[in-house]
């Protein structure tokens, strides 16, 4: 029961994400290039391996090792996002 739950939320919360995200990205003017997509692409990412890590049981360190990946990934490429709006 708890499994169905996570994975029910995760969902939930990954693709209101993604929604929010194709919203905002639609709104702007300029182009600003695939590496603009990599953070979002990262913390879409993280949630999903570790949801699949607990449910099939494959904890250690390559999970911890891909979930580090991601955050640094996800990091590394802020530089390249959108400047906010004022107002």
């Amino acid at each position: 029961m708890l499994e169905f739950f996570m994975l029910t939320i995760t969902a939930v919360l990954v693709a209101g994400y993604i929604y929010v995200i194709y919203t905002k990205r639609k709104k702007l003017k300029e182009d600003y290039g695939w590496k603009s997509y990599v953070t979002p692409g990262a913390f879409v990412v993280a949630p999903l391996v570790a949801v699949f890590s607990y449910l099939f049981e494959l904890g250690g360190i390559f999970i911890w090792f891909i979930l580090g990946i991601c955050f640094i990934t996800g990091a590394f490429f802020t530089k390249y996002l959108p400047e906010p709006r004022e107002g």
